[in-house]
């Protein structure tokens, strides 16, 4: 069997796989812990679904269609998500004071908006490397500022913090 080129199709396929309505396939998910509504599954079985559907919907349909998350993902023309982010991050984070979260936050905002914008074709990064980030994605991420850089320094020591180390060459 060929590949379904739409979440359409997948469910199609779930439905002639288990012999069910939409209703049904809705509550067989919902027994095996998928979240996704019986309004969802007509929605895209009639083709006039509107909305992105979410990672967990589109698990769901995976699922029920019996095929991996990659061809369903795929289906929805969006990229296969990777772990939460929040599972990845060292201990400690939670410590952060308020700036440097709001820093953290700021920085990541920047990196999905940027990820968003290439997978959207506006914007492409010239060489990147298997992660999709720019070569010198440090040199993107910190201020490393003239050498010596003794009034940004300053300016840290008044208020009480520690000056950032320039990232180490490998």
């Amino acid at each position: 069997m060929n590949e379904p080129l739409s979440l359409r199709d997948l469910i199609e396929t779930a439905a002639a796989k288990r012999e069910a309505s939409g209703l049904r396939l809705a509550e067989i998910a919902e027994a095996q812990g998928h979240k996704i509504t019986v309004t969802t599954i007509n929605a895209i079985r009639q083709g006039v679904y509107k909305s992105r559907p979410r990672a967990s919907t589109i698990r769901a349909i995976a699922w029920l269609a019996d095929v991996s998350e990659d061809v369903a993902f795929k289906a929805a023309g969006q990229p296969v998500p990777g772990p939460p982010f929040a599972d990845e991050l060292p201990p400690g984070v939670d410590n952060l004071p308020p700036k440097a979260r709001r820093a953290a936050i700021e920085m990541l905002r920047a990196l999905v908006d940027l990820n968003r914008q290439a997978s959207e074709g506006i914007h492409r990064i010239s060489s990147t490397q298997d992660d999709g980030l720019p070569q010198d994605w440090h040199a993107l991420a910190a201020y490393q500022g003239p050498e010596p850089h003794v009034e940004r320094e300053r300016e840290w020591a008044d208020r009480g913090e520690e000056p950032q180390e320039p990232p180490q060459k490998a």
